[in-house]
């Protein structure tokens, strides 16, 4: 049997899905479920249960992964001792997020980072999904956390987490509006976004396509009176009150605790956001960088965990 096919057998077994797993390892998903079919061809049975939550082992599955498992592990550790003592982990890893994944992981992830390895060096380079997007298209990313990325022949992704976005006003502006008149059981309809200037980002970025999605299905109209790419600029015209925005709560956790701002949740629909993890399939990831993406998803769990208040964001 081929050996790197027992590693990515236990690899889909480990994370319960092709997709994370692809993430994980750095190959493509469909390559790596072809990998698996010829393995469960081999063996002559199934080794996996699909469903749509991801995939889980058989009966089969289970005991094929028990007697592989300690297998592998002593051929790993064959050449160990051979070279003299293994030498630590290392390297610079290049990684793109949008500001608000910034602000809530980025300086917890350098500092798990350097518990767990200290030898990998970490370098950030921020904007929003559009612009992380082409950056990782154009090699200068090892790996990216974008909004709602979709798979492609050049980028692989892994859904991360699901954070809930909400209407984001100046206590003055949000009284003149009269916006609590439009509350349905504290959140607030997106039919009243129609009557509101707006601060958003421009359309090549994953934020406002998913607004703009929500508004199309609903026949609303957005009153865009600022486009702006940037996060700090777009928050400041908010607290001026000169118009308002929709964001997800990491993005404004501060001010609203500090009362300079309001949020609302948006529904009917609910809004949200997916933030995803997503590779270049071009640029093969080194073993830093696949380091740093074992620690991204506990990274991010932890630190929605400990925020004082609720993030609405859902880890998946």
């Amino acid at each position: 049997m081929d050996f790197k096919r027992l590693e990515y057998f236990l690899s889909v077994a480990e994370h319960g899905s092709f997709s994370r797993a692809a993430s994980v390892i750095g190959v493509a998903q469909p390559a790596l479920g072809r990998q698996v079919q010829r393995l469960e061809e081999t063996c002559g049975v199934k080794l996996f249960y699909r469903h749509g939550r991801g995939v889980s082992l058989t009966p089969e599955g289970e005991t094929f992964a028990a007697r592989i498992r300690p297998l592998l592990g002593e051929l790993g550790q064959a050449a160990q001792g051979l070279g003299g003592a293994q030498r630590p982990l290392s390297g610079v890893v290049t990684i793109g997020m949008t500001p608000t994944v910034m602000s809530l992981t980025g300086l917890a992830l350098i500092k798990q980072l350097r518990a767990v390895a200290p030898g990998v060096s970490l370098n950030f380079l921020t904007g929003y999904s559009g612009y992380v997007h082409e950056w990782l298209l154009d090699g200068r990313l090892d790996i990216a956390i974008v909004h709602d990325a979709r798979r492609s022949q050049h980028i692989a992704v892994d859904h991360l987490a699901t954070a809930r976005l909400f209407l984001v006003s100046q206590p003055q502006a949000a009284a003149d509006a009269g916006l609590d008149g439009d509350m349905v059981q504290g959140a607030l309809d997106l039919q009243t976004l129609s009557r509101l200037p707006l601060a958003l980002p421009s359309r090549v970025h994953g934020l406002r396509r998913t607004i703009e999605q929500a508004a199309t299905k609903r026949r609303i109209e957005l009153d865009v009176a600022f486009e702006l790419d940037a996060l700090m600029l777009m928050k400041a015209v908010t607290l001026e009150g000169l118009a308002h925005t929709v964001l997800a709560m990491p993005a404004v956790a501060h001010d609203v605790l500090a009362g300079r701002l309001q949020a609302r949740p948006v529904v009917n629909p609910d809004l949200e956001t997916r933030l995803m993890l997503a590779m270049s399939l071009n640029r093969p990831l080194t073993q830093a960088a696949r380091a740093v993406v074992a620690e991204l998803r506990g990274v991010l769990r932890d630190e929605v965990a400990a925020s004082p208040l609720d993030l609405q964001v859902a880890i998946a």
